[in-house]
């Protein structure tokens, strides 16, 4: 028979929080997109409504609405045909993630560097394996528009145009989680070496870029991994201990 716990001691659970009321909605919230009740686009009810709905006061739902959209969940419109809407997938969230844990030194921008080299190989592993020839035609245009902005002297134009390149690789994959963790790592390593992207020899980045794609053309997979790899290193490596 099990012993009678003492009325002295100390309690296991602490009390409920009314004031907490907003973790609840945002809870249900997830549950409803778990369960696939609620999909991208869809309209939360509107403030009013949502509370009653909830049982609980307005200024629970607008806590639980701005948590919420702080986690890339629900984006919120102003205007006649405004309101709070779960949003589409994104990676911002993701990059913010990483980028504190560099900030407590948690990974190291040289951790950085190797994962996203490895990511990438990883992709082309995958497109490598494919039954069918990738669709190079966007990333062929990612490269043609990287030299025009080269050849504009454009930074801006050139970061957007690097962006673009390193999706364009992680779609020909055609898995959706490795094109969010690819963005999410190239728009982290670009809040690091953005303002030094015109310190690439122009020369370079578009031989590279052009040797890359040629060899994706002819199927040379195991060759477009030293390269994209020879290439990142420069980037990572030159980049870095330029702006150290």
């Amino acid at each position: 028979m099990a012993a009678n716990p003492s009325k002295t001691s100390k309690p296991v659970f602490a009390p409920v929080r009314q004031d907490r009321n907003f973790e609840v909605v945002v809870q249900r919230v997830r549950d409803k997109l778990m369960d696939g009740e609620l999909r991208p686009g869809d309209k939360l009810p509107p403030e009013r409504e949502f509370a009653k709905q909830l049982n609980v006061s307005r200024n629970v739902v607008r806590e639980a609405l701005r948590i919420l959209e702080n986690a890339g969940l629900v984006r919120t419109r102003k205007g006649a045909h405004g309101g709070a809407f779960v949003a589409p997938g994104g990676t911002a969230q993701m990059t913010q993630v990483m980028g504190d844990l560099i900030l407590l030194n948690a990974i190291s921008l040289e951790d950085l560097f190797e994962a996203r080299t490895l990511l990438l190989e990883m992709v082309l592993d995958k497109v490598g394996q494919l039954d069918h020839p990738p669709d190079l035609e966007p990333l062929a245009n990612a490269v043609e528009e990287t030299r025009a902005a080269v050849m504009a002297g454009d930074s801006a134009r050139r970061v957007a145009a690097a962006r673009d390149f390193y999706h364009q690789i992680a779609e020909l994959s055609g898995n959706s989680a490795l094109v969010f963790t690819t963005n999410a790592q190239t728009d982290l390593v670009q809040t690091f070496l953005r303002f030094r992207i015109s310190d690439m020899e122009p020369e370079d980045l578009i031989n590279s870029r052009v040797a890359f794609l040629e060899m994706l053309r002819e199927g040379k997979f195991e060759d477009a991994k030293v390269e994209l790899r020879q290439h990142l290193d420069r980037v990572h490596k030159s980049l870095w201990s330029k702006k150290s």
